[in-house]
């Protein structure tokens, strides 16, 4: 049996599927009492845990020899901080395996996480690697850029941005409009912070899926730190023009100088309870994200999608 945390999840819920095809007994845990009934509407065993809550983990664990750690926030509300979540919420999982005699953890981690970032985010990550480090259960870490792949993830933000351009800011008010992007493709301005260089190297979530799974089978990766990217590095001015290819959707990019978009992403913050972006994502969103993929890519005998292939798959457009 094995465990997977934050299985209702945006790669959980991916992974799950994949491992119920595998035929691979899986114990889905997960925070509330819907992600309990979306698992068990795949007829695996659902189980409700707290990172915050050790006694709940060691509960969910018992009898399980594998555990995968998905858990992670990207935004902080309440007491669900960073520290709380990434890097506490880590530490309870190592410690709750341990204790129930897990014998392997699978921890998805962040690229660009380490102890000299500027990013509060990927400096909570790289606190977690560490608890999972210095836990006593055999390991393998993962690192992936952005993941992309349908219906969640950062791709899901860019597609909102890319359809209502200078209006996404309304729809986390209204919701998702045809008048908004109607109006968005009448003033087809698209914006973007800064000066759009930035690169990252997204993969695919089906290569991401099929890393993880094979190490879960094999001994070998234990003890071992895998960067995840995908074939290529991309500016963020580059990946916006290849999604609107995809899209159909024409639009003109203003870039925001560095000083107003700290400004406007703060405001949006104070103004709005679902803000388009958040300083934490926009600070991780600057640092050059990206890895050398080669070492994964050999290991693991991964040939990676292209971009554009997976784009399309994301989208919905398969022809």
């Amino acid at each position: 049996m094995i465990a997977v945390t934050g299985a209702s999840g945006f790669v959980g819920r991916n992974l799950l599927r994949a491992m119920v095809d595998r035929g691979i007994p899986v114990r889905a845990v997960v925070h509330s009492p819907r992600g309990e009934a979306w698992v068990r509407s795949l007829e695996v065993e659902g189980v409700q845990a707290d990172v915050r809550d050790e006694a709940s983990l060691e509960k969910a664990f018992q009898g399980c020899s594998a555990v995968v750690h998905l858990v992670a926030i990207i935004r902080e509300r309440g007491p669900a901080t960073f520290e709380a979540i990434n890097h506490l919420g880590t530490s309870a999982v190592v410690s709750a395996a341990r204790r129930c005699g897990v014998r392997k953890l699978v921890h998805l981690s962040a690229l660009g996480a380490s102890p000299g970032t500027p990013s509060r985010y990927l400096a909570s990550k790289w606190r977690g690697e560490e608890a999972v480090r210095r836990g006593e259960v055999p390991y393998t870490i993962f690192r992936p850029s952005f993941i992309f792949g349908p219906r969640g993830g950062a791709l899901a933000q860019l597609v909102m941005l890319a359809r209502y351009g200078p209006f996404y800011p309304f729809v986390a008010r209204v919701g998702e409009s045809p008048l908004l992007e109607r109006l968005a493709d009448a003033f087809p301005l698209l914006p973007v912070l800064g000066d759009g260089t930035y690169r990252s190297m997204p993969i695919d979530l089906r290569d991401v899926v099929a890393c993880v799974i094979q190490a879960l089978e094999r001994e070998d990766v234990l003890g071992r730190e895998y960067d995840l990217g995908g074939p290529e590095a991309v500016t963020y001015n580059s990946l916006i023009d290849r999604l609107l290819q995809v899209l159909g959707k024409h639009r003109y990019k203003v870039h925001i100088p560095l000083s107003l978009s700290w400004s406007l992403v703060r405001a949006g913050e104070r103004i709005l309870s679902h803000p388009p972006i958040t300083s934490a994502e926009f600070e991780a969103l600057l640092l050059d994200n990206v890895c050398d993929p080669l070492p994964a890519y050999q290991t693991f005998g991964l040939v990676p999608r292209p971009l554009e292939e997976t784009l399309r798959w994301a989208l919905g457009f398969h022809g």
